[in-house]
């Protein structure tokens, strides 16, 4: 670890790792990253265990051994310590205030949506582990609901979630919908862009945040571009070999 240095720990598949090392890259924080490779359990290593005993990422360390856990603390945390521009975590006690809403509400709507699909379809297929329809078709439900929140109040009046500027609930719930895109590789259900079709502000809104985060927005999800497009190619495969029957 370089001096002074925080260390990030992360994984470029992990949609909360995503929103971090948005935030650390486009601020240009001095935070070290260090790439924890999920496939092959090293979040559950003692030296990580060490680092974040819940097994997760993120998880970020300073130098003097101080560690955290959990992605929003962790976005907040870096705001307050590297005094970031305001808009990111207003000093406003009503402007901040919402943008914490939004941080809040994000977790049982948009990322509870996202991820009951993309685990039953795509990666516990993937990894060879239990999935489940009924859940998917849940998610389907509990996205379509938050969707239409997201365009009607979070989006409603202001081009971003927390207002005038963008801010950290737009890098949470941004890398939460992004990871909608494995979907393509499904063997079915609706893709993103199916689900997206009816949320005119909300597309706006992903072309909005995506153009303001670039040349970042590009290289952290090009891990996941990967992905997608090796997950097509997996349905494209399955779906010849059962022609071939």
């Amino acid at each position: 670890m370089a001096a002074g240095k925080s260390v990030l720990y992360f994984n470029f598949i992990s949609q909360p790792s995503r929103a971090l090392l948005l935030f650390v890259r486009y601020n240009q924080l001095p935070v070290d990253e260090r790439q924890v490779l999920l496939h092959k359990n090293q979040q559950h290593t003692p030296e990580f265990l060490a680092i974040n005993p819940l097994g997760k990422v993120p998880a970020l360390q300073d130098d003097d051994g101080f560690c955290l856990p959990e992605s929003c603390a962790i976005l907040r945390y870096l705001a307050a310590k590297y005094h970031v521009p305001d808009h990111w975590y207003p000093g406003d006690a009503r402007l901040r205030a919402r943008v914490d809403a939004a941080m809040d509400w994000h977790h049982m709507t948009i990322r509870r949506g996202c991820t009951a699909q993309v685990w039953n379809r795509i990666l516990a297929p993937m990894s060879n582990q239990p999935s489940s329809n009924v859940q998917a078709r849940d998610g389907e439900g509990i996205l379509k609901k938050a969707l239409q929140d997201l365009e009607d109040f979070w989006l409603g009046s202001t081009p971003y979630v927390g207002g005038e500027h963008i801010s950290l609930g737009d890098l949470l719930i941004l890398t939460e919908l992004e990871t909608l895109r494995l979907l393509a590789g499904a063997a079915e259900g609706p893709t993103m862009e199916q689900q997206l079709a009816d949320f005119g502000k909300v597309r706006a809104w992903l072309a909005r945040v995506r153009a303001e985060l670039e040349p970042h927005y590009s290289s952290v999800h090009a891990t996941l571009d990967k992905a997608v497009q090796n997950a097509v190619r997996r349905k494209q495969q399955q779906q010849g070999g059962q022609a071939k029957l």
